[in-house]
C-alpha cells in the first residue's frame, strides 16, 4: 500500500513546477498541490514529543527540505523511519546533493526533486 502511495506523490510532485522563495511556501504550494491531485493528507504531525514530519500521506510521511547536509538530512530520516506509522518516507527536496539509500532503517526511500528555489 505505501509503495502505490509513494508514486501518487511521486507522480503528483513531477507534474508540477514549485517557485517558491522558502521552505515554508514551498510545504504550502505541495499540500495544493496534494489538494488538488486529491491526495489526503495531514500536516505538521508529531510522531514524538521531538519529531515532526512535514506530510504523512497514509503510512507514508513526506520530508520538505531546501537546506541542510546530506548527513543532517539522513540522520533525521532515521529518526522518522524508527516510528512504527512511518512504512515509507518521500523526500521532497530542492538540493541535487540530498542522495539517499534506497532505505532507511529497513523503510524504503524516494527522492523527489523539485529544482532550485
Amino acid at each position: 500500500m505505501s509503495a502505490a502511495i509513494a508514486t501518487q506523490i511521486l507522480a503528483c510532485l513531477a507534474a508540477r513546477r514549485f517557485s517558491c522563495s522558502d521552505e515554508d511556501e514551498l510545504q504550502i504550494a505541495i499540500a495544493e498541490a496534494f489538494d488538488g491531485a486529491g491526495i489526503a493528507h495531514e500536516r505538521e504531525v508529531y510522531l514524538s514529543s521531538v519529531d515532526r514530519i512535514d506530510f504523512l500521506v497514509g503510512d507514508v510521511a513526506v520530508e520538505v527540505k531546501t537546506k541542510g547536509s546530506r548527513a543532517e538530512v539522513i540522520r533525521q530520516l532515521y529518526r522518522y523511519a524508527s516510528h512504527e506509522r512511518v512504512a515509507s518516507i518521500v523526500l521532497a527536496t530542492t538540493r541535487a546533493q540530498h542522495r539517499m539509500p534506497e532505505a532507511i532503517g529497513a523503510k524504503p526511500v524516494s527522492v523527489a526533486y523539485l529544482g532550485r528555489l
